[in-house]
């Protein structure tokens, strides 16, 4: 009775959408949220805000550049006060690399092809 309840009353709990930018803790996800709002200042304009949430995320299943939605709950933590809710989509970099390890390149292998790639300059007179 007391359960069903409490889904009558979470029922109509305002669904956020957003895009998780950061994957470093377990369980834990950092979304990006962009809101239109209309600026009334001295040149009226339409811009954006953007804010951050901490997600809690259960089964540690999405990765960053996912879009996703999630939904305020009671606090888990300080900062953390929201639960994911489903992924809507999942960011096809980000699979294909997890498929395919070898296209991974490291930083030493980025600075060595830098390396090799810079042009050699001579002197006129030197010639």
């Amino acid at each position: 009775m007391i359960s069903k309840l409490f889904e009558a009353l979470h029922k109509h709990q305002k669904t956020i959408s957003g895009i998780v930018i950061r994957k470093t803790h377990t369980k834990t996800a950092v979304c990006e949220v962009k809101k239109l709002y209309f600026d009334k200042g001295k040149y009226a304009c339409l811009d954006y805000k953007t804010t951050r949430y901490m997600i809690h995320d259960p089964q540690d299943e999405c990765s960053v550049g996912d879009r996703v939605h999630f939904k305020a709950c009671r606090p888990i933590s300080k900062k953390k006060c929201h639960v994911l809710e489903k992924i809507v989509t999942k960011d096809q970099a980000n699979t294909f690399i997890q498929a395919n390890p070898q296209y991974i390149v490291t930083t030493q292998e980025i600075s060595q092809q830098k390396e090799n790639n810079k042009t050699k300059y001579t002197h006129i007179s030197d010639l």
